[in-house]
């Protein structure tokens, strides 16, 4: 079952996020959908194209990378389903942004997008290196991703440096066009937004940020990075009935 928090003592409990991953890696959990000896597969290593997992019982599997990554039109894993990740002592070396800081109160707030990527965490801002102590910086932490709840996660050993490890995105991660209901978190800042209103052809849309309506740029939201990712913004989900509907 997609979601949810139902306890494995092997696996640990279910993902916080139920999004499916856009990327994948070492740790994480999946449930195959189909064929006949069903089992928990925990993904070991990521070899290119092919990703090398184990069942329960030890045994190994050598997955296609785009079988792992397909989802449907809603947004939930197509062959496999993501049931979270497999606890570990130390955690995992996870991507962090830095969505507020507040000096005179030695505090910051954090967002781990393979967490919960629309959830942001308190934490002492004597925890983040210089280098990370402003709004919009990105880095990563050492965080218990299998945790469901921010108290869980353990966050420690801030750096300034990228995850290792992670799978290519999958092709068409991210939106080709802005529909009414998608959702976006703005790299730079960790700004969430939620569009209200995206009229075609409209250079702008209109979005709530949390506080009041404000103007996007269309093309800044659907912009793509070399590995295929959003660029700017990072798409959170949503808009998928509207854009059915067209």
């Amino acid at each position: 079952m997609a979601g949810g928090h139902t306890l494995n003592l092997k696996l640990g409990p279910g993902p916080r996020c139920p999004r499916h991953p856009g990327r994948i890696r070492a740790g994480q959990v999946f449930f195959p959908l189909a064929g006949r000896a069903r089992a928990p597969l925990v993904v070991k290593r990521v070899e290119g194209e092919w990703v090398r997992a184990e069942r329960p019982d030890g045994a190994e599997r050598r997955l296609a990378l785009d079988n792992l990554l397909a989802v449907d039109a809603e947004g939930n894993g197509l062959r496999y389903r993501f049931q979270g990740w497999k606890p570990r002592r130390r955690g995992y070396r996870a991507e962090i942004w830095v969505a507020a800081v507040d000096e005179e109160k030695g505090r910051c707030r954090l967002v781990l997008p393979e967490w919960d990527p629309e959830a942001e965490v308190e934490e002492l801002l004597s925890a983040l290196p210089p280098a990370l102590r402003r709004v919009g910086a990105s880095g990563s932490c050492m965080a218990n991703l299998a945790s469901p709840s921010a108290a869980g996660l353990g966050i420690h050993a801030c750096r300034a440096v990228k995850v290792r490890g992670l799978s290519r995105p999958a092709a068409g991660a991210h939106p080709e066009e802005v529909f009414a209901g998608q959702r976006y978190r703005r790299r730079s800042d960790g700004a969430a937004f939620r569009i209200l209103e995206a009229v075609p052809g409209s250079r702008t849309v209109a979005a709530w940020n949390g506080r009041r309506v404000v103007r996007l740029v269309r093309g800044a939201l659907l912009a793509r990075g070399d590995a295929g990712g959003g660029r700017r913004s990072l798409y959170l989900g949503g808009g998928l009935r509207a854009a059915r509907r067209r």
